[in-house]
């Protein structure tokens, strides 16, 4: 859609679990509920975290279906530089990409010599161009979403074309509501290392808050919510029994500051423990 002199796009991102993978569950209509949502999210470009755990897209049951939406499809195994944890969704895992416009040039990169992340430009009109980054950073260590965080600071500030980075950044705002001060307190730090689990342990970690603001001061992005509205649940694979409840806000679109948002919204309950997250923008 054009604007005076703007293209107003809907971008998302969804952490899906690798539920494109029909992963088994009783609880969750898994494969069949993500892809109504994907079609109910209608998104221009849809950036998925933890997508699929197929060895390659030629044995992913849903492309095609992705293909007749109107998307072309891109993937980016993770290739984590890390032995594998025993609570790994699974031995491969995969970043997606989904793009109604075109896709110019696509480049994946390493991030903090950790996981692969992409780099999209994509097309609006002749010689009309904007970047989308679509990441999904470390779930267990700080140090290391800095390590990342610091290569893609290199990475945004090298272009001048408007930019969008998607994903799941497994970090809280350092001024972010309630979860983020109590998970940051001294009750909650005391008692860490008795009571709470290890995913417990490790939103601690995330709300340290010190990648995103390492983002925020040393690139010209923003955080399109600027409500830091939460996006995940307890409601994971394994744990259906939980209710879908929002906790906290660790999925982002920051955007660049020569973009405009028009609208930010948390997407309902759409099959995975994440909630999908929506904006539409403006771009020049």
């Amino acid at each position: 859609m054009l604007k005076l002199g703007y293209m107003i796009l809907k971008i998302a991102s969804w952490n899906i679990e690798t539920r494109l993978s029909n992963t088994n569950t009783k609880r969750r209509n898994n494969l069949s509920l993500i892809i109504k949502t994907i079609k109910e999210i209608d998104a221009d470009i849809l950036v998925l975290p933890e997508a699929h755990s197929e060895s390659s897209l030629d044995f992913l049951k849903p492309r095609q279906q992705l293909l007749d939406m109107g998307y072309k499809v891109y993937n980016v195994p993770y290739r984590d530089d890390t032995p594998l944890r025993a609570d790994a969704i699974a031995r491969q895992v995969s970043l997606v990409l989904l793009s109604k416009f075109p896709v110019e040039h696509f480049d994946i990169v390493r991030l903090g010599d950790f996981r692969d992340v992409f780099i999209a430009t994509v097309g609006l009109e002749p010689d009309q161009f904007f970047r989308v980054i679509g990441l999904h950073l470390d779930d267990r260590s700080e140090i290391t979403r800095l390590k990342q965080v610091t290569d893609l600071v290199e990475i945004v500030n090298r272009s001048r074309l408007p930019t969008v980075v998607p994903g799941d950044f497994n970090s809280m705002h350092g001024e972010d509501l309630w979860p983020s001060k109590f998970l940051r307190s001294r009750l909650a730090r005391l008692f860490s290392h008795i009571v709470l689990s290890s995913i417990s342990l490790r939103a601690i970690e995330m709300a340290r808050g010190e990648a995103l603001k390492l983002l925020e001061t040393s690139t010209n992005l923003i955080d399109a919510d600027t409500k830091h509205s939460p996006t995940t649940t307890p409601k994971m694979l394994g744990r259906e029994w939980l209710p879908s409840i929002r906790l906290i806000q660790i999925d982002h679109i920051f955007v660049s500051k020569d973009i405009k948002v028009n609208q930010f919204y948390v997407a309902s309950d759409g099959g995975a423990d994440h909630r999908a997250i929506v904006a539409r923008l403006s771009i020049k």
